[in-house]
């Protein structure tokens, strides 16, 4: 599960902010934070949420992805369908491990992240470097040139799950 990553997820995401508490929804379901993409190209970023439903992740859909846009007054917005099938959608599967989902984001299908729900307890894990770890934040580092921004870096940031230190992860495009 190393991040090794294919740079097109880098000019297509943009920026991020970590919001901790749970959101209720409709009668039963709360949103609890996972980890967001942010970019440093503009402030706009893409939540990835856990969705429960009755206290349990909904096995139906487990995971909401969403912008917000602090490029304007922090609104939310749903992700477009370019955006669904080429950059910030993803896929979901039940894992063998009961409350437990493996995600993968469709720009980066070498990311496998573990969406692990213990109630209303629920984080996303991955592997960053050598830490098996809490995923909080992708980070993609571009520079403008011309019509797009190419990828300068990109890192996964997160917490040891065994020592509680931060991890992090930094690819360029010549480690590919």
């Amino acid at each position: 599960m190393r991040f090794k990553g294919s740079f097109r997820l880098a000019w297509l995401l943009p920026g991020a902010i970590f919001l901790g508490s749970a959101a209720i929804a409709a009668e039963g379901d709360a949103y609890v934070p996972l980890f967001v993409i942010e970019r440093s190209v503009n402030k706009n970023v893409v939540h990835y949420d856990a969705k429960l439903r009755n206290g349990k992740l909904d096995s139906e859909q487990p995971v909401v992805a969403y912008w917000i846009m602090g490029e304007n007054n922090g609104r939310r917005q749903e992700l477009n369908l370019l955006e669904r099938l080429r950059a910030y959608g993803f896929s979901v599967k039940p894992d063998k491990d009961p409350d437990t989902f493996r995600l993968t984001i469709v720009s980066d299908k070498k990311i496998e992240i573990r969406i692990v729900g213990k109630g209303q307890d629920v984080r996303a894990e991955a592997k960053i470097g050598n830490c098996e770890a809490h995923l909080r934040k992708i980070f993609i580092a571009s520079k403008k040139s011309l019509i797009i921004s190419l990828p300068e870096y990109a890192e996964m940031i997160g917490t040891d799950l065994a020592t509680g230190s931060e991890c992090h992860e930094r690819v360029t495009p010549a480690d590919r």
